[in-house]
């Protein structure tokens, strides 16, 4: 059993896997999602679509909601937990050995002033940017961000995303179509995050837009 092949590519083959694995199949979804936001290097195993392929076979009755829920909400908290805690020990090494730099201090006044710019928003929200999720825990404890303040709002962001995904996943995995071609919409679903930074930002700028008609 190649359990780096099982993680990397569950999202694909998950309906397939279910059935090998059975209950297992919970531990595998439970990793995914821990190590993914755990450690930055991992960034590209499947996240949302995960999530989503999971709902998807739960509304054909493959797999059991209120488990999915808890598991994805744990594996969240947990892994961004512990890569808040991977934050606090890069921050501890660079002052011990200033010379070996991990972090540029350039990014890290950058990503200090995005937090303290949309505060415990960026928490709650960086869940549904892809890159921002795995980042921001690390850069919030190497800006020295309350560990407390960041748990609380990263809850609420780990509990959102869940829901979210779930419930889109769960209502699609109901339509014949998505149930027939699992890969396409997932395909189709991992554009979805792509898109959320771009709607800010497009929303950003009207906002600019409008308040300088106003002064003029």
């Amino acid at each position: 059993m190649n359990i780096g092949h099982i993680i990397s590519n569950l999202d694909k083959n998950l309906d397939n896997l279910t059935d090998i694995y059975g209950v297992q199949i919970y531990i595998f979804l439970f990793l995914v999602v821990y190590l993914k936001t755990a450690f930055i290097v991992l960034t590209f195993l499947p996240g949302d679509s995960i999530v989503f392929a999971s709902a998807a076979l739960v509304a054909v009755g493959e797999l059991n909601l209120w488990i999915l829920l808890a598991l994805f909400i744990f594996a969240t908290i947990s892994g961004d937990s512990q890569n808040y805690y991977i934050g606090t020990l890069i921050r501890k090494w660079q002052h011990k050995k200033p010379r070996l730099n991990f972090v540029k201090e350039n990014q890290v006044q950058s990503a200090e002033a995005f937090i303290q710019r949309y505060r415990n928003i960026s928490i709650i929200f960086s869940r549904f940017i892809p890159f921002m999720r795995t980042t921001i825990p690390c850069v919030s404890a190497y800006t020295n961000y309350s560990f407390y303040t960041f748990l609380k709002f990263n809850s609420i962001g780990a509990v959102l995303w869940t829901f979210f995904w779930i419930t889109l996943g769960y209502v699609l995995g109901n339509l014949k179509w998505v149930e027939n071609h699992l890969a396409v919409s997932l395909a189709i679903i991992s554009m979805i995050p792509i898109l959320v930074p771009v709607v800010f930002i497009i929303v950003k700028k009207g906002g600019t837009f409008r308040r300088k008609g106003n002064m003029q």
